[in-house]
């Protein structure tokens, strides 16, 4: 029996703190101004991509400066890269995270503030393939790297607990790669973190109109755009790259976190609802006044670190029935 659950940031964790209102207002404003003027709607796909190298990589020496613990490893998938970041001694678990950038931009480089974020909060290792990207690897490449990317780790570092994670675009890419590996009789993770995802590529969610000014940064304009790099002559209702049309039966639990002043939040709530037709466990947690992607971009907000709350408890839960499942036996 699918556990239905719909979560309000003010009451998760353990404090259930918001954050003042000149503070929330600062940040997601300032936020929008950055991401509205770095990447426009219809800006060159290479440049808005260069752009974001640029904007968010930050190198390895200047993290491990200030965060001595932090281990970095450097992996393959056929001939794709993947790098991974331990900031604990002795992960409990694995976790694979999809980076967003709407299937044209983002890399492993400019994702390492976000992943060691993940890293320590989930006591886990931290691996982020470096997956082909648009528009001149159309779908299905990056779903196709995913699979090869979750079969090598699976070789990697076998025996652990393994989860799969993914933000905006990496999120819907996270949702395709376990109905492609149940479809394919392959192993499943034991559990998803799904950070606003993009699981609709037609566009057709309510809130694609309701927030078009409340959200700061995306648009409908943004992402029909971005989508048309990624689709190139396939049909977005596809399952494969829209899986809110999926079948989701037998997929493992998922928690989805979406901020209800985002153009995407209807890409989470009806997977949601979707899961709990199927039979499948999810969690919404729904921000309160949060943009795209907020735990991961304003992580300093309170909304954001109890939604960081809700994530450790998800995974460590979860861990918790895998170790007691294994020592039964």
């Amino acid at each position: 029996m699918a556990k239905a659950k719909t979560m309000e940031a003010s009451v998760l964790g353990e404090t259930g703190l918001r954050s003042p209102a000149w503070k929330r207002w600062f940040s997601v404003q300032a936020y929008g101004l950055v991401t509205r003027r770095l990447f426009p709607a219809h800006a060159s796909p290479i440049r808005m991509r260069a752009r974001f190298e640029r904007f968010a990589r930050t190198p390895r020496d200047k993290l491990q400066g200030r965060y001595p613990n932090l281990v970095f490893g450097d992996h393959s998938f056929g001939d794709r890269n993947m790098e991974s970041v331990s900031a604990v001694e002795s992960p409990s678990c694995v976790l694979i995270h999809f980076h967003g950038g709407a299937y044209f931009m983002g890399a492993p480089a400019s994702y390492r503030s976000r992943t060691m974020r993940l890293s320590y909060r989930c006591d886990a290792e931290v691996f982020t393939p470096d997956y082909r990207l648009a528009p001149e690897h159309p779908a299905p490449a990056a779903l196709e790297d995913a699979v090869d990317a979750w079969c090598e780790v699976q070789r990697l570092r076998p025996g652990l607990p393994m989860f799969i994670s993914g933000d905006s675009a990496g999120g819907g890419l996270a949702i395709s790669l376990m109905v492609a590996l149940r479809d394919q009789g392959l192993p499943l993770p034991d559990g998803a973190v799904l950070f606003s995802p993009w699981t609709d590529l037609t566009m057709s969610g309510a809130s694609m109109e309701s927030n078009d000014r409340s959200d700061v940064w995306l648009s409908r304009e943004h992402c029909e755009t971005w989508a048309s790099y990624y689709l190139r002559e396939v049909d977005p209702c596809d399952p494969q790259v829209s899986p809110v049309f999926a079948d989701l039966r037998r997929l493992p639990p998922m928690l989805l976190l979406a901020g209800d002043q985002e153009v995407l939040l209807d890409d989470a709530r009806r997977v949601h609802e979707v899961a709990l037709a199927a039979g499948v466990t999810s969690t919404l947690h729904v921000g309160r006044q949060m943009q795209h992607d907020w735990p991961l971009t304003l992580p300093w907000l309170d909304e954001s670190r109890d939604a960081w709350s809700s994530i450790a408890t998800f995974v460590a839960d979860i861990v918790a029935e895998r170790q007691a499942e294994d020592w039964s036996r």
